[in-house]
């Protein structure tokens, strides 16, 4: 897996912070620029040359799509081509790099190495809402070369995303600029961003490891899957959280990918609706959205569902795996639309059964990624005898008792913040309330934290 290290992003903001202040107002997000490509050089190396000959094929094609949008097509396929052909040679084994049947695409990789670079998902992503939003007039070309590759190579997104319409994103690059509210709300998401990644996730990961080692089987292997499914929320949210933060120091305010608490959905349509939000809020406008509009009768919604939830599951990777995830996710969907439940008495009670289900089921569709051969998913899991490794739990009981406390105060945090992000839910508090919750994160970080390079896991989709 990809991955972070923090002294690099330290460097990142420095050094972005000093071309900021030497840009002329108005051009400050050329800082913003330079020092992206700095970076994804350090990251890439020279492939930064092929991604920057990418960059310039969307501008000029930008153009072709204005003067030709009949002829669209050609376009969607030229950028999509990179990222087919690294998701059909994918060995789909994304925990464990080791695993042996990652032995089987040995051959691919000398081939799909080419295309083989951190952020060509987000890239491709951008690269054909920006075209395709050409297409629909929804904006002009930009004459700007430069302010189209920053929009593609962003530093801070291109690592993690989250995804954003080139308009949106334009208007935020031209007011980049520093400020001390700026600051005081990015580093604050850069400080629970690091909370939530250096004592949570890290941890997680490692327990994680320790659990697919043991003779964990049977109905408890689904424990497994819920710590995935935490693991999982921890160190994507946590990236998210930093480079918003990142970005907000330049005045760059980057979109949620994560509704608060969200792993306490009551149902998948809940989940769904804040988990990974703008990824799926793209799925939606450029292709189930067209869709749906032609089926008048409302006759196909399901059928254009699932057919969504396959392209999500094909992003994953072009697997069997993750077909059946994809179709499961949506089969989810379909039943619970079929199945209304409103109006039922005791709606408390009903909610915190719901988030009860929605775990349980959550955490066995969280073995896809875990258990990549579903021979051996299935006969772990229902065919081989039940047993809990009791030793593990008094193992590994400080680490456990780290991640539950940690949780717990992660919770209580997002609880009082309602629906408030976490820099301005901080802003309106008294001083020494910000001050405490300050002091009180920063000293769990450096006490409990694994001060480490850092897997980004979604960085290898």
């Amino acid at each position: 897996m990809p991955k972070i290290d923090f002294l690099v992003l330290g460097l990142y903001i420095l050094l972005s912070v000093l071309a900021t202040l030497v840009c002329k107002p108005g051009q400050k997000w050329k800082g913003l620029l330079f020092t992206s490509l700095l970076f994804y050089s350090y990251l890439t190396g020279l492939q930064v040359l092929y991604v920057l000959a990418l960059a310039a094929m969307v501008y000029g094609l930008s153009f072709f799509v204005h003067k030709h949008p009949s002829r669209s097509w050609i376009t969607v396929v030229l950028i999509l081509l990179p990222l087919l052909v690294l998701k059909v040679t994918d060995s789909g084994l994304h925990f464990f790099q080791d695993n042996p049947g990652a032995q089987a695409f040995v051959n691919y990789e000398k081939f799909r190495a080419l295309f083989q670079f951190i952020g060509l998902s987000y890239f491709t992503f951008n690269a054909l809402s920006y075209l395709l939003d050409i297409r629909r007039r929804y904006i002009e070309p930009e004459r700007n070369p430069a302010m189209v590759c920053l929009y593609l190579l962003y530093f801070p997104c291109a690592i993690s995303g989250p995804l954003h319409r080139a308009k949106y994103l334009f208007a935020q690059f031209r007011a980049t600029g520093l400020s001390d509210r700026n600051l005081a709300r990015g580093l604050r998401l850069i400080l629970l961003g690091m909370f939530k990644q250096l004592v949570l996730a890290q941890r997680c990961s490692w327990l994680l490891q320790l659990l697919l080692a043991s003779q964990l089987n049977g109905i408890y292997f689904l424990f497994a899957g819920l710590v995935f499914f935490i693991y999982l929320y921890l160190n994507f949210s946590s990236f998210i959280d930093i480079f918003q933060g990142v970005s907000r120091i330049f005045n760059v305010e980057l979109k949620d990918n994560f509704r608060n608490r969200i792993y306490l959905a009551h149902s998948r349509q809940d989940f769904w609706g804040g988990w990974h939000i703008t990824l799926n809020e793209w799925f939606r406008d450029y292709f189930f959205f067209p869709l749906a509009k032609r089926d008048r009768a409302r006759r196909y919604t399901d059928l254009i569902l699932l057919a969504t939830f396959l392209l999500i599951a094909l992003w994953h990777g072009v697997t069997r795996v993750f077909l059946v995830w994809g179709t499961l996710n949506a089969c989810w969907i379909i039943l619970e639309k079929k199945v209304n439940l409103q109006g039922l008495p005791f709606p408390r009670f009903l909610k915190v059964a719901g988030v009860l289900y929605h775990l349980g089921f959550a955490s066995l569709l969280a073995l896809v990624f875990i258990t990549p051969d579903l021979r051996k998913l299935s006969s772990r899991l229902f065919t081989t005898d039940a047993h809990l490794p009791v030793s593990f739990f008094y193992e590994n009981r400080n680490s456990l008792a780290i991640v539950a406390g940690g949780f717990v105060l992660l919770d209580l945090i997002y609880a009082r913040a309602g629906k408030q992000r976490f820099d301005l839910f901080l802003e309106n508090k008294p001083v020494w309330v910000r001050w405490g919750i300050y002091f009180l994160l920063a000293i769990i970080i450096i006490c409990l934290g694994v001060l480490d390079s850092i897997n980004n896991y979604y960085a290898q989709f």
